[in-house]
This record gives C-alpha cells, structure tokens and sequence, in this order.
C-alpha cells in the first residue's frame, strides 16, 4: 500500500467514525428542531422593539416605583409642614390669698422659615420628572437591546441554513467522487476527502446550532419571556434600506442626557429639602390660663431662632455633595451621547460599503467559480482539489456576507439609539 493510500485510508475510517457519531443524532435534532420551531414565538423587528420596550426586565424594575412616586406626591401635598402641638397644666395653687385648682392650656404651631412645604412639593415633582426620564431611557435601552438580540438570532439562524446548504453541498460531492474512485477514474484519496469535507461541514452546522441557541436565550431575556420558551426571529438579513437624509437631532432631547439633566433637579431641590428641614422654624401660639383665685390669663407666644449657628449646614453641604456628582454625570453623559452619534452616523454608511463590496466583488465572482470548478469536476475534466478551494472560500464569504448584513442592522439599530428615535419606530 502506497502512502497515498494508507492516507486516504486513514481519512476514510475517520469520516465512517464521524458519520457514526453524527449520522443518527443529527436526524432526531432536525425533527426536534421542527417540533420546537412549529410551537416557537415568531419575533419581527417591530415585535422586539415593541415587547422590548415595555417588558424588558430592566423596564419592569424601571416602572416599579412609579406608585410609589405617585403616592409621594400626594404625600407632600400637605396644609402644614409641622403638626401642631398642645400642653396642658393642672395643679392646685395654695398661697396668703387663698387656694383653689389652677389649669392653663397652649397650643403652638412651627412654621418654616425656609418654606418647608414648597420644598417637599418640589422634591415631589423633580422625582417624578427624574423617575419617568428614567424609564424612557430604559425604554430605549430596552427596545435596542432587543432589536440587537434579535439580529443576533436571525445572523445565527442564517448561518445554520448556509451551513446546511454547505453540509448537502458537501454530500453531493462527496457522492460524485465515490462514484469516480469506484469507476477508477480517481484515487481512493479522493473520497476520504470528500468524506472529510461532510465530516467537517456536520461539525460547522452543528457549531451553528449552538449560536442559534445561545442568541435565543439571549432574545428571550431581552422580551421579558420564560427561559426556554422556543423563539424563532422572521425577517430578511439581507433587506439593507438605504440611508435617508436626517437632520442631526440635538443632544439634548435624547433621552439619557434628558436623564441625566433631571437627576441634577432632583439633587438640587433635594438640597433646598436639607435647608428647609435643617433650620430652625418660626413658633407661633396661645396660652389660656385660669389660675387657683378665679383670675383668667390669655397670652401670646412667639419663638424666634436666634442667628447663633445654622444646623442645616452639614446636611446642605452632604446634598451639594450629590449635586456636583449629578452635574458632572450630566457633562460626561452629554459627551457620551455626543460620541455615540458620531460614531453611529460613521458605521451606518461603512458596514454598507463592506456588505455591498462583499456581494458585488466576492460572493457573486466565488459562486461563478464554484459553478465553473462543479461543471469542470461533473465533466471529469479536472479533479477535486481547485472544487473544494473555491467551495470553501465560497462557504467562508458567504458567511462573512451574512455577518456583514447583520451589522448593517446592528448599525442601524444602535443609531437609532444614539439619536433616540427608536422608540418611534417602536411605537409604530
């Protein structure tokens, strides 16, 4: 036996052990596959921008303390800032003049000099404004990580349908050659190649499978569902709309710096909150006393805080604390979405270049190729080895294609989120 031969042979018993391996399995995943896919939800881009946006988990821990926002609203809606007090005394007076039972009554009232009450109401109101803000950042953040997840699992779901077009592909082939090695128009090699070539071409599907499983569970955390509810995304890979002319959205009305400028509201009447609560109120009451010899007295109280010391400085001074942090937040966030546009403005119009390139010059050139390689090896006119160079170069472009289509999508997505509008399109 020639060296060739002891090769091909060796190629051979190890396309037979992969054909063991996953010969069987493969049947029963395919019809499992089916079963899952025929019960599966069927996820559109509008569906994962729409159940994104509103069932995301993130979403729902966005949108839980909005009743309790409610509530606080109405909390601070109060007549007085402080509750007002009442002392009563009773005794029995003795003295030169007689005795008798000596009762006296008052009641005081604290009033805020630093209004107290306008300043909760506020707080009330920037903590609404900074809860809701808050959510429709989330909104957006939801809706996009959807839509990503979703062209994730259509870009998995490409790619197992290439890989099987490859793996048929391969057979067919690997059928051709067993045919010429049987009628000794080629060398046993030959076949223990083509052999290989399916071996190779199961372990890619199947490699794929796994993608398809992973960006699947990854889309039904992202649309809120069960773990493992079956979930199949519809929709072309390859329908790349063109870029229409926009004008540039200003930076202020996206939703994280809208956010963002809120929580420094929220920090700044939260300090207005410290000054009030910290410093002393202004007293106001009146006395009513009957003392031991019948006679009545009627008084009036007032307590004034004497300018000695402010006690609201400390607490002042911890919230400015919080208030530099937000405006500084609120800069960097501003320059972050800033960032973000510019760099989604730049992706979307080059991952269009890539894919159209991939298409025109590659995949439609190696497809010509693998065309004239078959036709050439069918006709007995040349042998495998210039077929299965320009099949799997054809293979590996078209997966590149598939993946550059995907990111024109992904481009397209996270545009929308820079700019902010793809909560608009969700809520088509």
């Amino acid at each position: 036996m020639t060296t060739m031969e002891r090769a091909g042979a060796t190629v051979t018993c190890l396309a037979v052990c992969l054909a063991l391996v996953f010969g069987p399995s493969r049947a029963e995943a395919q019809e499992r596959d089916q079963a899952e896919e025929a019960h599966a939800l069927e996820v559109r881009r509008a569906d994962a921008l729409r159940l994104g946006a509103e069932r995301n988990p993130f979403v729902a821990e966005a949108r839980r303390p909005l009743p309790a926002v409610s509530a606080l609203g109405s909390a601070s809606k109060t007549p007085l800032s402080y509750a007002p007090r009442a002392q009563v005394s009773a005794g029995r007076r003795e003295g030169a003049f007689g005795s008798g039972l000596e009762i006296s009554g008052s009641v005081f009232q604290d009033l805020s000099i630093h209004g107290l009450g306008s300043a909760r109401t506020a707080v009330s109101s920037s903590m609404g404004r900074a809860t809701r803000s808050e959510l429709e950042r989330v909104r957006l953040d939801g809706a996009s990580a959807a839509a990503i997840a979703w062209v994730d699992l259509l870009e998995a779901q490409e790619l197992v349908r290439l890989r099987a077009l490859a793996y048929a592909d391969a057979q067919d082939i690997a059928r051709v050659a067993k045919a010429r090695v049987g009628r000794g128009v080629s060398l046993p090699v030959e076949g223990a190649v083509a052999d290989s070539e399916v071996g190779t071409a199961e372990i890619a599907n199947r490699d794929a499978e796994g993608m398809t499983f992973e960006a699947s569970a990854r889309l039904n955390f992202a649309l809120g569902e069960v773990p493992n509810v079956p979930v199949v995304a519809r929709g072309d890979l390859y329908a790349i709309a063109e870029v229409p002319a926009r004008e540039r959205p200003p930076t202020r009305e996206h939703p994280a710096t809208m956010a963002a400028h809120s929580r420094v509201d929220l920090a700044a009447a939260d300090v207005k909150l410290a000054r009030a609560y910290g410093s002393p109120p202004l007293g106001v009451g009146v006395t009513f006393a009957r003392e031991g010899q019948g006679e009545q007295v009627f008084l009036g109280t007032l307590s004034v805080p004497l300018p000695v010391l402010d006690p609201s400085r400390f607490e002042t001074s911890r919230q400015k604390v919080y208030l530099s942090a937000a405006e500084a937040t609120e800069t960097r966030v501003r320059a972050q979405v800033a960032h973000d546009l510019a760099l989604a403005e730049h992706e979307r119009l080059h991952t269009r270049e890539v894919q159209a390139a991939l298409r025109t010059r590659v995949v439609d050139s190696l497809r010509e190729a693998v065309r004239l390689a078959r036709s050439s090896y069918d006709a007995g006119t040349a042998d495998m080895t210039s077929l299965l160079i320009v099949r799997q170069r054809l293979v590996a472009a078209e997966e590149q294609l598939a993946r550059a289509s995907a990111e024109v999508q992904r481009a397209d997505i996270r545009y929308g989120t820079a700019t902010g509008t793809l909560l608009d399109e969700a809520a088509r």
